[in-house]
């Protein structure tokens, strides 16, 4: 997202009188528009609904929709103001480095939940911040480099959570409700 919004802004520099200037804009608003949708735009809202326990989830629910929200209200209000005291070419700059951070962020605070079970949720959320971040750095980043970008198809990552608890505390409470239903 954030390469897109730059080349965006980097399209202004194109002359006006180019049939390219206002092409070149529109494009890569839409390609931004097509990273955000199936990636950034529903996170939000799908991540607070995973992560939340039963006993919180409405509350943690509202507060991310809320604030999901809210921020989109603040860039709708001082979008035209930027624009104006920035150039476009700074407003689309400023919120492609904002992507950048936003991109660092999740990297080192938000743990992955695909396809993992309410009550592995529970042990992924008990890891301290400071040790998924410390992992993030140490193992995922350089298994990350050598795998994407030097290619090599050997490079294993040690996984961070292991699950054999949860799952002999779900295969006990399979056979106790196995016996009260007999």
């Amino acid at each position: 997202m954030a390469w897109t919004l730059l080349a965006a802004g980097f399209c202004f520099f194109i002359p006006t009188s180019s049939s390219a200037h206002l092409g070149l804009i529109a494009l890569f608003i839409f390609l931004f528009a097509a990273f955000y949708s199936p990636g950034e735009g529903p996170v939000p809202f799908t991540y607070s609904a995973e992560v939340f326990p039963l006993s919180h989830r409405e509350v943690g629910m509202s507060w991310a929709v809320a604030t999901c929200l809210f921020w989109a209200a603040v860039l709708s209000l001082t979008w035209p103001r930027m624009v104006a005291a920035m150039t476009p070419t700074g407003a689309f700059g400023f919120y492609a480095c904002l992507n950048l951070t936003a991109f660092a962020m999740i990297f080192f605070w938000v743990p992955e939940t695909k396809q993992r079970t309410l009550e592995e949720l529970d042990y992924v959320f008990a890891v301290p911040t400071g040790k998924h971040m410390s992992y993030q750095l140490t193992k995922a980043l350089p298994y990350w480099i050598n795998r994407y970008v030097k290619r090599d198809k050997s490079a294993r990552l040690e996984p961070l959570y292991t699950f054999d608890k949860v799952a002999s505390e779900q295969g006990r409470s399979k056979s106790i409700t196995g016996n009260v239903s007999d």
